[in-house]
């Protein structure tokens, strides 16, 4: 196991016993190779797209109509079960196809149930990858584009929690190395939150990537989460993240920072008797008390089914008393930040931009159109409203900002190519549209563009995406 590697050069020597035991727990597995353990073979259709899941003997193989590829990663512990990455040049993208270890069978993977296609072409971006695996190394400013070595660590690793360990492990002390219990309330509670706090909406901070989290910041250094404002009813829930749940308990309201996620937690190790380990749990808080027949959390922490296997807190932290009923609903509209940024135009812009990557564009308008001093992703937000209201020449000006800004982004020198189009500006479109192809040879959809550019030429672009696939 990677973790294991890598803690042998650094952690292994002093804590043998964590890391040993980390290693077998969903974290230090967090990403794999595929292997042999899913062998089931199984076929299925989606609309009129039929597909294939099989162990070939050597490695997992997905096929959907004909077009079959090689799984390169298995994502999860495989615990509730796995999806897929195949790399295809130098792009990551997410196979249409998961193992359900709970049901023992391959099924469409999270989400893909509402595509009206199937293939293999979802980008794997870095966001993405930066809860899924300990390390990755993408390519700024594409969005699935990595280097040779695209996943460096696959498992999370011992630093996403205590830092960086270079001073530490030439002198060990205390005071040279994160404990995340030892921080204060926010940034300890940040630890978790890099990857356990779901939200509707991430929004990177100016001028930030996800890799630039480290355990003692709080996480609005780098980047903020926007979550469905609370129901008024608290018995109804609207959130599916362990972080937001939690906070909807009792438990949590009645201790405030008393209680945090390793109060019933410890990340480096499973449990050997997970049911003696619950009741001591509980009852260290709830002292004199005696679930009847099964562990407290059977009927105060009962799971819960997700429709999809997605990013859902399967276990129900709300913490609830018996007979509340277990109800999700779709997330709400409205939106606040977990936490507010301090500054007013700094609060602004995120909510605008995650109302924006939300699809509430009206909303995100006027959070966004006063703000002094847009930079790229606001720029890039606001030409794509005004884009969408059809007004192509507010458009292009928003999204040629953006670009000269952030040249070597490939999204945002499509959104501006598509600008002039719309704009009418045909050759201006053309040659943004190819500087995107230029620095992501497989987005899909610049090739697609360029086929409205030139409708005459519109098999040869397909045809052309096509080869670069191969």
């Amino acid at each position: 196991m990677w973790i294991a590697l890598l803690a042998a050069a650094t952690c292994l020597p002093c804590h043998e016993e964590f890391v040993r035991s980390y290693a077998k727990t969903g974290m230090g597995r967090s990403i794999t190779k595929p292997t042999a353990e899913v062998q089931l073979r199984q076929e299925g259709a989606h609309g009129s797209a039929r597909w294939v899941a099989w162990w070939t003997g050597r490695e997992i193989a997905h096929s959907v109509n004909d077009e079959a590829h090689a799984m390169d990663w298995a994502v999860g512990s495989g615990r509730e079960g796995k999806s897929y990455l195949l790399r295809l040049g130098d792009a990551l993208f997410q196979s249409p196809l998961s193992w359900y270890a709970r049901r023992r069978a391959w099924d469409l993977s999270p989400g893909f149930n509402r595509d009206r296609r199937l293939n293999f072409l979802r980008p794997v971006t870095a966001d993405c990858l930066s809860c899924h695996a300990g390390e990755s190394a993408p390519v700024l400013g594409t969005q699935n584009r990595y280097a040779d070595n695209p996943i460096p660590a696959p498992g999370i690793t011992c630093e996403r929690c205590h830092g960086d360990a270079t001073i530490h492990v030439k002198n060990p002390l205390r005071a040279n190395i994160v404990n995340p219990r030892r921080l204060p309330a926010v940034a300890r509670d940040s630890v978790c939150e890099q990857c356990h706090l779901g939200g509707s909406a991430r929004v990177l901070n100016p001028g930030k990537t996800w890799s630039d989290f480290r355990p003692g910041m709080a996480l609005e250094t780098v980047f903020s989460v926007y979550v469905p404002k609370a129901s008024a009813d608290p018995n109804r829930i609207k959130v599916v993240s362990h972080s937001e749940q939690l906070a909807l308990s009792r438990c949590k309201i009645g201790s405030g920072d008393k209680l945090w996620c390793a109060t019933c937690h410890d990340p480096h190790r499973e449990p050997e008797d997970a049911f003696g380990e619950q009741q001591a749990k509980c009852q260290g808080c709830h002292q004199g008390t005696k679930p009847h027949g099964d562990a407290c959390t059977t009927c105060h922490m009962p799971r819960t089914e997700s429709s999809d296997g997605g990013h859902t807190a399967f276990t129900d932290h709300r913490i609830r008393r018996p007979g509340v009923p277990k109800v999700l609903l779709e997330r709400s509209d409205e939106l606040r930040a977990w936490r507010q940024l301090p500054e007013a135009g700094a609060r602004a812009r995120g909510l605008g931009l995650a109302y924006a990557g939300a699809g509430k564009l009206d909303r995100a308008f006027d959070l966004l159109r006063g703000l002094a001093s847009p930079d790229a992703a606001v720029q890039d937000a606001m030409g794509l409203i005004y884009l969408r209201a059809e007004r192509p020449a507010l458009a292009v000006a928003a999204l040629a900002a953006a670009v000269k800004a952030d040249p070597r982004n490939s999204v945002r020198r499509l959104n501006l190519a598509a600008a002039y189009l719309a704009a009418g500006e045909a050759e201006k479109a053309r040659a943004e549209a190819m500087e995107a192809m230029a620095l992501e040879p497989l987005l899909e959809d610049a090739y697609a563009l360029m086929a409205e550019i030139e409708p005459r030429r519109a098999e040869y672009w397909r045809g052309e995406f096509g080869k670069r696939l191969r």
